[in-house]
């Protein structure tokens, strides 16, 4: 499977049985599987999206091909990982999902630190679930994380980056997952709905970073446009210690 450089994004195809369809989005940031303890927690991670039982998710952090697959295999999903530094013993980010990917693709994102972060692009094929097709994209990125001069100009302009990569079709019912290193009264977020983003949290009050004692919010799960989706549900998954932040699900309906 080919391999692309820089956020993940993916486009989902999937069926619309009647009038609308559900799915379950999931996104984790899982500190490269480092639990609170110090320990290599691969295998809770794994146990915590089961119980979860998301059709897709977001995963970021993720140390290298390895890992991704080994995630893949313990849920018994389907894997897509997106390698920050071009190659796959290095670190970045990782899509599951329930149904095969069709397509796949990358666009870098800007950084103000010499770490280095992607988009993945896939297509995912729903037809087993239902047999009429529709399209539906599905964004999961990692937005610059440090505090120094640049980082928030940074993730402004990841913001521009996306809308010129992946909107060329403002058809497509899209959802947006990951780490953005933004709480909901900063800026970024506040371009993001410049744009139309809408959080799936609405106008909640979440916190999920550190996960021992959470503070704040730096973890969403987005979407547009509001004529195309309804929220059934928005929740954190509190307790969970098998990485520093806490996982975050939504579920949706497209009409």
């Amino acid at each position: 499977m080919k391999q692309y450089i820089l956020i993940p994004l993916f486009i989902l195809s999937f069926a619309l049985s009647s009038a609308y369809a559900q799915i379950k989005v999931m996104s984790y940031n899982t500190h490269y599987c480092v639990g609170m303890d110090g320990k290599n927690s691969l295998k809770n991670i794994a146990e915590l999206i089961k119980k979860a039982d998301p059709d897709i998710v977001g995963l970021q952090e993720i140390s290298d091909s390895l890992m991704a697959a080994e995630i893949g295999r313990l849920t018994g999903m389907k894997v897509v990982f997106g390698p920050s530094l071009g190659k796959m013993n290095g670190y970045g980010d990782a899509i599951l999902s329930k149904y095969p990917f069709k397509w796949e693709g990358n666009q870098s994102i800007p950084s103000a630190s010499s770490s280095r972060y992607q988009a993945m692009a896939v297509t995912i094929d729903f037809s087993i679930k239902s047999k009429e097709m529709g399209a539906v994209r599905l964004i999961n990125t990692h937005f610059d994380w440090l505090k120094t001069i640049g980082s928030k100009q940074a993730r402004l302009a990841t913001v521009d980056v996306i809308e010129e990569a992946f909107f060329k079709d403002n058809n497509i019912p899209t959802i947006l997952t990951g780490d953005f290193n933004a709480e909901p009264d900063d800026v970024v977020i506040a371009k993001l709905k410049k744009y139309g983003w809408i959080n799936t949290g609405g106008n909640g009050s979440y916190k999920t970073i550190s996960s021992v004692n959470p503070t704040k919010q730096i973890d969403y799960i987005f979407y547009r446009s509001k004529e195309k989706w309804k929220v059934e549900k928005f929740y954190v998954m509190t307790g969970e210690l098998s990485s520093d932040h806490l996982p975050v699900v939504a579920d949706l309906i497209i009409k």
